[in-house]
């Protein structure tokens, strides 16, 4: 497909773009501006000669680890529905990318211009139902495959023989079984029906089961098998397994916690209790969890 000059080479947008939504106040829009150059200027002087020495110290990998932790907090403020925290977090992702942007600049100049320029034209070609050709009905399967051919065109992914090279090998297992399956299935090599994904993680189960009697490996490639299969079922019913078992590890670091506090009412130390004691004490928080969500949802007196 042939685009206009505008689009392929990164320039203005903003005529394009009008029809989306109302235009913004130009005072707002200034703001906005004035503010993004505000943070730019202050990450460019602390990286220089009379800036901060440890913000010249500073690596892309440490940063990374540091954008790593920013997105976890941003995940609990989000889901606390804090928007102070939320606004905070935000703030600081946008900072640790501008400090990995201007080390990157020092070793090979690139303006914030250009970033944004090229992920503004890469957004317009892989939407041509949007912003070239408008088709409101286009449906999920043409969309995606109109977007990976427009990704393997992008010079950046010169190379990928898979729909799968995309996939970061860095990211959880979860997410990443999950990424693929999705990817996969996009190209019609999935199950069809949700009963057929549970009969495989039934299978998957058995077989985990004569593997417990085997070797250490058996077992590895099994348990991997099966959460693999689980991971798939997930995919059909429209959860993502990272969210259900980070929400799974809430619940259980509540519990815990509830069964600690009770110890301490009781001047118990938990290596001390006997198993009947710590069934009973789980149960108690399993039901004092189940209070409060009711009390929370409008159930309780």
């Amino acid at each position: 497909m042939d685009y206009p000059e505008h689009l392929s080479t990164g320039n203005d947008f903003s005529k394009l773009l009008t029809h989306l939504s109302p235009p913004r106040p130009k005072t707002t829009g200034e703001a906005d501006g004035i503010a993004f150059l505000r943070l730019l200027e202050i990450v460019d002087h602390l990286r220089g000669e009379e800036g901060c020495p440890f913000d010249r110290e500073q690596t892309v990998p440490r940063l990374l680890n540091d954008l790593r932790e920013e997105l976890h907090e941003l995940q609990e403020a989000v889901e606390d529905k804090k928007h102070t925290a939320i606004l905070s977090e935000i703030g600081d992702m946008v900072l640790i990318l501008l400090f990995i942007r201007r080390i990157l600049w020092e070793e090979k100049p690139i303006s914030v211009a250009e970033l944004l320029d090229h992920t503004s034209g890469k957004m317009v070609r892989r939407h041509p139902h949007v912003f070239l050709d408008p088709d409101p009905t286009i449906d999920k399967k043409t969309l995606w495959s109109n977007w990976e051919k427009e990704k393997r065109k992008e010079k950046e992914h010169e190379g990928r023989t898979s729909l799968l090279d995309g996939i970061p090998r860095t990211m959880s297992a979860l997410e990443r079984a999950f990424r693929q399956g999705q990817k996969a299935a996009r190209t019609g090599f999935d199950w069809t029906e949700e009963e057929d994904v549970w009969e495989k993680v039934i299978e998957e189960v058995g077989e985990l089961s004569e593997a417990r009697s085997e070797g250490d490996d058996r077992l590895d490639h099994e348990l991997g098998d099966l959460l693999l299969a689980l991971t798939s079922y997930a995919r059909h019913r429209g959860l993502r397994p990272e969210e259900s078992l980070a929400r799974a590890n809430d619940r259980f670091s509540k519990r815990f916690r509830h069964m600690e506090e009770e110890c301490r009412h009781l001047n118990r130390e938990l290596s001390s209790l006997s198993p009947d004691e710590w069934d009973r004490l789980w149960e108690n928080a399993k039901k004092t969890e189940t209070s409060r969500s009711a009390e929370n949802h409008g159930g309780g007196s």
